[in-house]
């Protein structure tokens, strides 16, 4: 990867935030599937503390957007003052079924190879050696029918899991390290003997083959060998490291409040309704884009029913409304977007909200995993300032989506199914299911979701 110079100012005590747009060197965007991050600002280069570890949010991997970010308790632990910072990309390991070793690798003096049997598989006749020679009397060797031992080191390239494969005539085993697998028989077609977790670096292979008499006196009659291959199936894999951000940061002292809007025209949530509306029993204000800047809370998404979420994403796929949405969120407002269960039966818009969340600048994303064992309550999380914001210590859901990214505001069990997420000064707030209500309130959840979020935007 390119090293990218960027430096960089914040406030203490101020939400810090800033997006980056990687390209490659020919100018495309970097692709960032697959990579994981973490940032750093440290007072000095060799400064062995970091001073803070800002979060890096993957806004849209595909095309080199991320999103750097340090929490306002955060910033106010720093000292004015010039520091360095990074970013560090690491690349996983993705492939699986990699070779990394076996017997056609065996070297040691008096090994033989080149013979092949119609009583072995395939792979004992491509991976067999011998430490017997190939050809003529066995009775004319030292020690024909005693056990041969080799040792080898080999160099083990990833943090993970081995497949071991192995057939030997008659008998034999490979050990790795201090684990012993016995070899299949020789015409045995699936060769496969075990799996090992093993880390990076050097590990000792010992094989050992042994042939039995059966009366026959030359090799050909009575062959001896062992075949083996060792192949990497899966784990964590040892990733490229690459820094591709740094620079230096100005910490400077937060002299002036952050114009964060709080009063509107209509202290309610605005609608802007797909194709289903309202529904039965449900009701609200619907209004335009027109109209989102006298609005507390733009609500996106179903109300409802299941189904598209056509006009949301005509919305962030123009330009001009894309740019009312995010201008909206970045002064302040709060853009709540509704979406439903997709995995299970697929009633909800996966693809579509994860398109509108990144068009927001979001980094949470929808899951294709379903929390469907509802109806119940969803379990108020212990994030400080949503505790702070007074959201209701539960509400009521049916089937409800997943997420990941942002913070938690509601969960079942492990599962997130109720997230928001800081975009400059506003707040995005995702929830997943149509159904969800603090009991009273069907669907609209009420005046004191209002509340809570409007909260939450100066707590956060």
């Amino acid at each position: 990867m390119a090293v990218y110079v960027n430096n960089i100012t914040l406030n203490t005590g101020e939400y810090f935030s800033r997006d980056f747009y990687l390209d490659s060197i020919d100018g495309t965007p970097l692709d960032l599937t697959g990579y994981t991050a973490a940032s750093q600002m440290r007072k000095h280069p060799e400064s062995v503390k970091q001073t803070a570890d800002f979060n890096v949010g993957f806004i849209d991997r595909a095309n080199g957007r991320i999103r750097v970010s340090l929490a306002t308790t955060s910033t106010r632990l720093i000292k004015p003052g010039r520091y360095v910072w990074d970013v560090m990309f690491t690349e996983a390991n993705s492939q699986t079924d990699v070779g990394v070793w076996s017997t056609l690798e065996a070297n040691n003096p008096g090994s033989y190879r080149g013979h092949t049997n119609v009583g072995w598989s395939s792979f004992m006749n491509t991976y067999a050696y011998s430490r017997v020679p190939q050809s003529g009397s066995l009775s004319s060797q030292p020690d024909p029918y005693g056990v041969k031992t080799d040792s080898y080191t080999v160099f083990f390239p990833y943090n993970g899991v081995y497949q071991i494969d192995a057939n030997a005539d008659n008998v034999g085993s490979i050990t790795i390290n201090s684990t012993t697998f016995t070899a299949n028989i020789f015409s045995a077609t699936n060769p496969g003997v075990g799996t090992i977790s093993l880390t990076r670096g050097n590990h000792t292979v010992t094989l050992t083959q042994q042939n039995l008499n059966n009366g026959q006196d030359n090799f050909a009659d009575n062959p001896v060998g062992i075949a083996a291959s060792i192949s990497y199936v899966g784990g964590t894999g040892y990733g490229k490291k690459s820094i591709v951000i740094e620079g230096n940061v100005l910490a400077t002292p937060d002299i002036t409040p952050s114009c964060v809007v709080t009063s509107y025209t209509n202290e309610e949530i605005g609608f802007i309704l797909e194709a289903d509306g309202f529904g039965s029993g449900v009701t609200g204000t619907a209004i335009t884009i027109n109209d989102i800047t006298d609005y507390g809370i733009v609500r996106l998404g179903f109300v409802s029913f299941c189904g598209t979420m056509t006009n949301a994403l005509n919305l962030i796929r123009d330009e001009t409304h894309k740019t009312s949405l995010v201008t909206y969120l970045e002064r302040g407002g709060v853009i709540w977007i509704n979406s439903e269960w997709y995995a299970t039966n697929s009633c909800g818009d996966l693809p579509g909200l994860n398109e509108i969340l990144t068009g927001l600048g979001s980094e949470i994303r929808q899951l294709n995993v379903d929390e469907g064992t509802g109806p119940g309550n969803m379990t108020r999380s212990t994030d400080g300032p949503v505790v702070a914001s007074n959201f209701p210590a539960t509400l009521h859901y049916n089937a409800s989506a997943t997420f990941s990214g942002g913070t938690a505001v509601y969960t079942v069990g492990s599962n997130r199914t109720v997230v928001y997420e800081r975009v400059g000064l506003g707040l995005v707030y995702v929830t997943g299911d149509t159904n969800t209500f603090d009991p009273g309130n069907f669907a609209t959840v009420g005046q004191d979701i209002y509340s809570a979020l409007r909260a939450l935007v100066l707590n956060s």
